[in-house]
């Protein structure tokens, strides 16, 4: 009997979520990937001065969109 009760405490244990970090540490990181996307936004805009500047800012997007979607929900599971 105990070592189901065991077993039905570690898997319970398991499911629980993490206490998270800090609201200030989640609303900075929020930010600064939303200032990254918009500012790429931005610089693709410019590329009627460069074209270089639209496959800048495309850059830009692209590594915010892989941080958003990709490395932070990691660094957050940890």
């Amino acid at each position: 009997m105990e070592k189901s009760v065991t077993q039905h405490n570690n898997a319970a244990a398991s499911n629980e979520t993490s206490q998270g970090y800090s609201l200030g540490f989640s609303i900075l990181l929020t930010a600064v990937v939303f200032v990254l996307f918009a500012g790429g936004l931005y610089v693709m805009s410019l590329y009627t001065i460069a074209p270089i500047w639209f496959v800048v800012g495309l850059a830009m997007s692209i590594v915010a969109l892989f941080l958003a979607f990709d490395i932070v929900p990691r660094f957050f599971m940890k």
